[in-house]
């Protein structure tokens, strides 16, 4: 196994912005880091659980995917949309469905209709685990690799917001647009893969 091109994908599949990243950063800048790190727990769970069943189920998933890639690409859609909404709608410090929308649950929650990181567990563990280790260990501990990193990944995004908390709290609606039209530009581009999907 070829460690280091393993790392490398993980590591630019997880920085990159997504929705797990724009949510992240959402909640810390308007309620700060430590309030964020609620999401960004629920994330690792629910992406460790996520890297064992590609890496248990990727032979399956290979069989299967065409078939529901197009209803996961809808259900993540309409999620993140939901998502951007809870955003534009927020408040510095709200504590109420917003606040509610990005605790552990969502985190967990959110990888299973996440159509990225489904799509990177699944090509991490079918390109680079499975050639060489198909036992429990070597698949837990590539979950983990990949769900850590997811984690690190949101704690950066994170810290931004969390730097961007003072211009939040001045710049409401502004910070909240940008951080919404983020989400949305997720969603639109699970949307275009959809369509592109179905033409095809």
């Amino acid at each position: 196994m070829d460690v280091a091109a393993f790392l490398s994908y993980v590591f630019v599949s997880t920085v990159t912005p997504g929705p797990n990243n724009m949510v992240s950063m959402s909640g810390a800048a308007q309620n700060g880091f430590a309030y964020s790190l609620r999401y960004t727990t629920g994330v690792f769970i629910g992406f460790f659980a996520l890297g064992l069943l590609a890496g248990g189920f990727t032979a399956m998933l290979y069989d299967v995917l065409p078939a529901i890639e197009p209803w996961l690409l809808a259900l993540g859609s309409a999620y993140i949309l939901y998502l951007a909404w809870q955003v534009w709608r927020s408040k510095p410090g709200e504590s109420g469905e917003a606040g509610k929308s990005r605790g552990v649950l969502t985190g967990i929650l959110m990888q299973a209709v996440n159509v990225k990181g489904i799509l990177f567990a699944v090509t991490g563990m079918a390109s680079y685990v499975l050639p060489h280790y198909r036992d429990l260990p070597h698949l837990a501990l590539c979950s983990a690799v990949m769900a850590a990193s997811c984690f690190v990944c949101c704690c950066i995004w994170a810290l931004f917001g969390s730097v961007l908390v003072g211009a939040y709290r001045k710049h409401t609606k502004i910070v909240n647009g940008v951080m919404a039209l983020a989400l949305v530009w997720c969603a639109a581009d699970l949307i275009i893969d959809l369509i592109g999907g179905l033409i095809q």
